[in-house]
């Protein structure tokens, strides 16, 4: 069974959901940002396990680790990204899920994916519009 990985990142806590392929919530934790929290939720998990989170302020630290682990993290624009837009509950509970489905799909629609260089896709933060 296949599990996509959605993740709300703020600058001192992050909200980590890992949902399977038919939705169901495996995991759902607010945790302290840093290596070790964040591993103890997700390092069981297979490596190239997709991982979705917005491409808000605070995130290099995230990516460097998802990628090192072995982990497909996957830059999602929140303005951009119909899931997130759309979703009618705009708090952490609701959009770590959303999240969660971006993943499953990859790069969601208006989503953006880092480059291989390491610099943020061009546009990452600028609104559409």
């Amino acid at each position: 069974m296949s599990v996509y990985v959605g993740i709300d990142v703020h600058r001192k806590r992050s909200q980590v959901a890992v949902v399977t392929g038919d939705g169901k919530v495996q995991v759902n934790r607010n945790v302290v940002n840093g290596a070790e929290p964040v591993l103890k939720l997700i390092g069981g998990l297979p490596a190239g396990t997709p991982v979705a989170f917005e491409a808000a302020y605070g995130w290099g630290w995230l990516v460097e680790l998802l990628e090192d682990y072995g982990s497909c993290p996957h830059l999602v624009h929140p303005l951009r990204c119909k899931a997130i837009a759309s979703a009618r509950l705009k708090n952490d509970k609701g959009r770590r899920g959303d999240l969660g489905a971006a993943a499953a799909g990859g790069p969601a629609a208006g989503g953006v994916d880092r480059p291989a260089t390491g610099a943020p896709a061009a546009g990452a933060a600028a609104p559409s519009g």
